[in-house]
């Protein structure tokens, strides 16, 4: 249920060294800002996870702020209470949501005090389906707005030719009218529901091995009457099977471009990767340069030794070398095993980060018999360790260039 594209990258940089893993792709074409995170709260994450009044298994932060504060769209499973679908989960009163009847979709939070505290919305705001082609999971949310309207792009997994299409997805989109009200009163307040749109924005390639054999993990920037939308795009080697088929490898990953109008008709479409080897992206543009933060790629199982990097650009056509940003702290941190997923709110003064951080405890995450205090997390591959979900939230002195 996570971004997948580190899950099944594995040892891409050793089947891609004709790419140069890690390189940009031309001389840097500015100046990077210079940025240096703190974490802030130091060694507690603003959105836990896995225990009662928390998300059930956070992931996939965006950001996006307006004149009352900021609204976070984010991953995560959502159990069944009550014939409704609610984004907690209660150990010790387990008839209350049902964990073995979940849907992997996108909820909703609001803070007032610059993220450091989030109140949550109990129900999804978008659901899968009933289109065979996002029938599955829908992941990796960004939030736009623009005008009176919300637009929410999102990866979606399905079904193709009548089987299950693990680990493929297809960028979708979906709308919010605000009717005059603010995205805190739609959302929150009204529990209002965005509208999908029944076909992909971005569908993927299915013929032939290409950059766009998924496409998942978009990120909009509205300029010049536009939406531009970014989104990584992934190869494989055989383009019409599921990611964990037989014989199936990745052969690329990287950013590739779209362009749309208001309406979300296609206007041009880059052929091919406008940034290769970037990967779980969001850009920004910022006084007239553009700023991509993004996940580095490792090798290891479920986002393990993950970190935050980020480039720049003055047409997101050229871009400088990867920056590193941020790391995994290390022993019993919060954020151990691995970060991923940034997210940026621009401030007068500041430059707030939010990442997806993982923490790893060596224990199973559901021992027999289950004891009624365990907290929701993932197994590892051998089921020895137990990997925990949060968000976490880093500050940096806004550079003259933003």
């Amino acid at each position: 249920m996570s971004k997948h594209t580190t899950m099944i990258f594995v040892s891409l940089c050793s089947v891609l060294l004709i790419l140069g893993c890690g390189k940009s792709t031309s001389k840097p074409p500015v100046e990077s800002a210079t940025l240096e995170f703190t974490r802030q709260p130091a060694g507690t994450p603003v959105v836990y996870s896995g225990t009662n009044g928390w998300p059930i298994f956070p992931t996939d932060p965006a950001v996006i702020k307006d004149g009352e504060g900021y609204h976070l769209f984010y991953t995560t499973y959502f159990c069944k209470s009550g014939g409704s679908y609610y984004y907690s989960w209660d150990s010790h009163n387990l008839s209350a949501c049902n964990i073995t009847d979940v849907v992997a979709t996108i909820g909703y939070a609001f803070s007032a005090d610059k993220g450091m505290t989030w109140e949550f919305r109990g129900s999804p705001v978008v659901l899968p389906g009933p289109e065979d082609w996002q029938i599955g999971d829908l992941e990796t949310p960004f939030a736009a707005l623009w005008g009176d309207t919300l637009y929410l792009f999102y990866s979606a997994s399905g079904v193709h030719s009548g089987q299950p299409f693990s680990d493929r997805f297809q960028v979708g989109a979906a709308i919010l009218s605000l009717n005059g009200e603010s995205i805190y009163q739609r959302l929150m307040s009204d529990a209002a529901m965005f509208q999908k749109r029944s076909e992909p924005v971005l569908p993927f390639n299915t013929t032939i091995t290409a950059y766009d054999n998924s496409t998942q993990e978009p990120s909009a920037v509205i300029k010049d009457s536009l939406l531009e939308l970014y989104y990584v795009g992934v190869g494989f080697s055989l383009p019409d099977q599921s990611a964990d088929a037989t014989g199936q490898t990745v052969t690329s990953v990287g950013m590739a471009k779209a362009v749309f109008d208001r309406n979300l008709s296609l206007i041009s479409k880059s052929n091919g990767y406008i940034l290769p080897n970037a990967n779980i992206t969001e850009v920004k543009y910022i006084g007239g340069n553009y700023y991509v933060f993004a996940t580095s790629l490792e090798q290891g199982e479920f986002h393990e030794n993950e970190k935050i990097t980020y480039y720049s650009s003055t047409d997101s056509a050229s871009w400088s070398q990867p920056e590193v940003l941020l790391t995994p702290e290390a022993g019993n941190a919060f954020d151990n095993w691995g970060i991923m997923a940034p997210t940026v709110v621009i401030e007068d003064n500041e430059v707030v980060l939010f990442y997806s951080a993982w923490k790893m405890e060596e224990h199973q995450c559901f021992p027999d018999p289950f004891p009624p205090d365990v907290r929701f997390g993932r197994p590892s591959d051998n089921d020895t360790k137990c990997i925990y979900g949060s968000f976490g939230r880093a500050v940096a002195p806004k550079p003259s260039s933003f």
